[in-house]
């Protein structure tokens, strides 16, 4: 009950990749709610520190150094500890400035669930799909190879233990016209939640 006092109006948008979590923060976007993205935050802080990301690993291009976070868990533990500290203080940042204008609002997270002793949120949104669709949605749209978007998807804690875990469920199995109703009647449960 904390977490939720002291952020009462923020919601979490979270999902495993390939989920579909960015169209869904769009629409939000286009509903007029405030979105903070933790992947633009993260590439803020990235620009930041690239003097400590350089000395760490040898460069700043983050296409060689995505390729070793995704093969080496310490590598991915250096870069955490340069990073995350600033990228969640600028969440916080953001959200206290929010909170002031007692509107909802979202914060985009992708890895909410794995990092979430560190967050004070209470209420949570998941965007869900099967893990087969979210293969294939990887696949189309990152131009990988099967084994890939299989590995990305099994880094991630699974999607059903996301949904079991969250407020609200936003169920993105179908069309882009399917996933535009649902979110519709997803703002009206929270505008709705926001009334009582």
């Amino acid at each position: 009950m904390q977490n939720q006092e002291r952020y009462p109006n923020a919601i979490v948008l979270t999902g495993s990749v390939g989920c579909g979590k960015s169209t869904v923060a769009a629409m939000l976007a286009l509903h007029g709610f405030r979105v903070f993205d933790a992947d633009l935050i993260s590439r803020e802080v990235f620009n930041a520190n690239l003097t400590a990301i350089e000395a760490a690993f040898g460069t700043v291009d983050r296409k060689i150094i995505g390729d070793r976070l995704f093969a080496n868990s310490a590598d991915r533990a250096a870069l955490e500890t340069i990073m995350h500290p600033a990228i969640r203080a600028e969440i916080l940042r953001r959200c206290d400035e929010q909170e002031s204008l007692g509107s909802r609002y979202f914060v985009d997270i992708p890895l909410f669930f794995e990092r979430r002793s560190e967050y004070p949120f209470s209420l949570v949104a998941v965007v869900y799909a099967p893990r087969e669709i979210a293969e294939a949605r990887l696949i189309a749209s990152r131009n990988l190879g099967v084994d890939r978007a299989k590995a990305m998807i099994a880094s991630q804690l699974p999607i059903e233990t996301k949904t079991a875990l969250a407020t609200w469920t936003i169920d993105n199995s179908g069309d882009i016209r399917a996933l535009t109703k649902i979110v519709d009647r997803f703002v009206r449960t929270i505008l709705d939640l926001k009334q009582r």
